[in-house]
């Protein structure tokens, strides 16, 4: 979570108490087999059409969104629909952004399942042209699983132009089609558990973190973009726990989701403008917008697509990539559903045809792994051999600064005057004669 002066607790206290109810029932019923679609809003005007037109298309029961202070019309058109509710708070999104998620979740979702996703993410899962999403929750429940992992899969058109005039009123269809490009040649793939420790079940082992990707490419930022967006809160999930892409206690589920994220679209350019200025006022430049903003100032018109770009068909094209990760038992469900729709499909899961799939993901797996002990026993050697070093390096050090002391020590006055006694000392041991004595005056008998 942000830095804040307060406390969690506090944070969620103060945010209840500055929310306005602005639209829709406050409210709302529906079953463990149902989701409601959460969403924080700010200046979303030319994402809220076809977000609703692509949520509602899944079947979700309502929408709630909570606005940030938006000054564009984006409320108003929220306005007219009857399936949407739309709260507001005045409280500042850098300070409040992950407790604005909680509280949503906490509020709307006890028991049943929620998906939190930004106004310019579309949610969508492998093979849901087979698997409808109430299925899919069914799934879900059956295997306990409280959590899916969702991967942001940036999209983008050809090229980015200044003039965002096109971006306004755009259905669904459009935006697809002109942002219709992906490109996941630069994303950098960790293991899941390197996050750390926060009390997940990973049920397939295959799901990971990725981070990186076309914004890497472009603006030379490295965005994180594994997200835990489709939860189901019982009495131990921690929503929004460590930031507000991650959860907590979560049993994470055997296959992964897509979030298609348009951000790369021509009202980037507006977006980033008017956080630079938001955060001139903060002294808050030296982040990714930051970023942003010096290849697009100079930058009128950018090309984005290249030679690593593909046009995204369908979510199962990308089905064995890192971004679309499935199980066995998934593969069957999803068999299994086809047969149920179709009880003459020949089914798209059959043993023959996805045994080598499978295969193919073990053995990478265990290359992976292999590599991974691999890098592990030899940053051991190295960690090894640099204690070594530094051990050999103190000792030499210990032993230069005793021999300056025994110089110094030699070379002082009391030194001497102890190694003039000792040799007076060995002479008497060996009997050596005294020093003869002065001779007696003269004129003296």
């Amino acid at each position: 979570m942000p830095d804040s002066p307060f406390g969690e607790r506090a944070q969620q206290w103060i945010l209840r108490h500055s929310l306005e109810h602005l639209h829709g029932p406050e409210e709302v019923d529906y079953g463990v087999d149902e989701f409601v679609v959460l969403v924080q809003l700010y200046n979303g005007e030319p994402y809220v059409k076809p977000l609703l037109e692509h949520y509602f298309s899944m079947g979700a029961k309502h929408v709630f969104f909570l606005d940030n202070g938006s000054t564009d019309g984006c409320v108003e058109i929220l306005k007219g629909y009857d399936n949407v509710s739309v709260f507001r708070t005045g409280r500042p999104y850098k300070t409040y952004n992950v407790a604005i998620k909680r509280h949503l979740i906490e509020r709307f979702g006890r028991g049943r399942w929620t998906l939190s996703v930004d106004q310019d993410e579309l949610f969508d899962y492998p093979f849901s042209d087979v698997v409808s999403l109430k299925a899919l929750l069914r799934y879900l429940s059956e295997n306990s699983y409280t959590a899916v992992v969702a991967y942001m899969l940036d999209m983008f058109p050809e090229r980015l132009f200044e003039d965002d005039s096109h971006a306004r009123d755009m259905s669904l269809e459009e935006l697809k089609r002109t942002s219709r490009f992906y490109d996941i040649s630069g994303v950098i793939r960790a293991n899941y558990h390197d996050v750390g420790e926060i009390g997940n079940v990973l049920s397939n082992e295959e799901v990971s973190v990725l981070r990186g990707g076309v914004r890497e490419r472009l603006f030379g930022v490295r965005p994180m973009l594994t997200k835990h967006p489709l939860v189901f809160f019982d009495d131990r999930l921690k929503p929004m726990d460590l930031s507000d892409h991650w959860a907590g206690n979560a049993r994470v589920a055997d296959f992964t989701g897509i979030l298609m994220h348009y951000k790369l679209t021509n009202s980037l350019y507006g977006v980033v403008r008017q956080e630079i200025r938001d955060r001139r006022q903060l002294d808050l430049q030296k982040d990714r917008y930051g970023e942003y903003f010096k290849v697009l100032d100079r930058s009128p018109s950018l090309l984005l697509k290249n030679e690593a770009s593909r046009e995204l068909g369908s979510v199962n094209e990308l089905v064995g990539t890192p971004f679309a990760t499935v199980s066995r038992q998934y593969m069957g469900f999803v068999e299994g559903e086809e047969r149920r729709l179709d009880p003459h499909a020949p089914g798209i899961s059959s043993e023959r045809m996805y045994e080598p799939f499978f295969n193919a993901l073990a053995e990478a797996a265990a290359q992976r792994a292999a590599a991974r002990e691999a890098r592990q026993e030899a940053q051991e050697k190295q960690d090894r051999a640099r204690v070594e070093r530094e051990n050999a390096r103190e000792a030499g050090e210990k032993a230069r600064r005793a021999e300056e002391q025994i110089r110094a020590i030699q070379s002082s006055r009391s030194w001497r005057v102890l190694t003039g006694l000792g040799r007076v000392k060995g002479r008497l041991r060996r009997g050596a004669p005294r020093d003869e004595p002065d001779s007696a005056p003269e004129g003296r008998n």
